[in-house]
């Protein structure tokens, strides 16, 4: 156990963080040291107002400990990703999308409801993020993707867009045209499995794809019989 000791005062640094705690961290900007006593006080209660005069050696070691223990991981139950729904799957993706730590508590509730740890809530995540590039890389026709683009996504961890509700109107619209634009059948859609969804929805794409590709062919050979007149 880590303790800082302040006016006699003695706090100490949690050597595992909880889901709340890991939660409140990461609201602060990690790249900026300004922010340093307000994340300790936070996980510590140490005065934040002492710890912006504490000693620059023993933040420097507190802040290392805690960047020790939001980078650790550990494994637990966790939600059965070949069950997911395509509901769950586009929870996911928006709130991925939007930012971690903007939704990190609701992530980690749906993928590892009975963690209490951060290190556990985060082992879940890292186990989602890798099926999710898995399953864009199993559909990558359907998105529009190419391995290039995941692969690059992959080397950056890139998981935020530059519209942060790019994503979650291009979900919806894709929910609401399976349902039919019918209100009464967007709870049917979401609770279908995922695989389900997406093996039809590429079965759909495929089929415009050889409609489109018909409909040039036919366009070539018109345009080729006129010329021969």
């Amino acid at each position: 156990m880590v303790t800082l000791n302040i006016n006699e005062n003695k706090y100490e640094i949690p050597e595992r963080l909880t889901i709340e705690q890991y939660s409140t961290a990461i609201q602060f900007d990690w790249e900026d040291p300004k922010y340093y006593p307000m994340i300790v006080s936070q996980l510590c209660g140490a005065p934040v107002q002492q710890l912006a005069q504490a000693d620059e050696a023993a933040m420097t070691l507190a802040i290392a400990l805690i960047i020790k223990s939001m980078n650790d991981r550990r494994d637990t139950k966790m939600l059965d990703l070949e069950a997911l729904t395509f509901g769950q799957f586009v929870d996911l993706d928006v709130w991925l999308s939007l930012g971690i730590e903007k939704h990190f508590n609701e992530i980690a509730t749906m993928l590892a409801p009975e963690a209490k740890w951060a290190d556990e809530a985060m082992w879940a995540i890292d186990k989602y993020a890798a099926f999710r590039t898995y399953t864009y890389r199993q559909y990558k026709v359907l998105f529009g993707l190419t391995d290039r683009d995941l692969d690059q996504a992959e080397l950056e961890g890139a998981v935020e867009v530059q519209d942060k509700m790019l994503v979650a109107r291009a979900w919806y619209k894709v929910i609401v045209s399976l349902a039919c634009d019918n209100i009464l059948q967007i709870d049917e859609v979401t609770e279908q499995p995922l695989k389900k969804v997406l093996n039809f929805m590429s079965l759909q794409k495929e089929k415009v794809m050889e409609e489109n590709e018909a409909k040039l062919k036919q366009k070539r050979h018109y345009d080729l019989q006129r010329t021969r007149r």
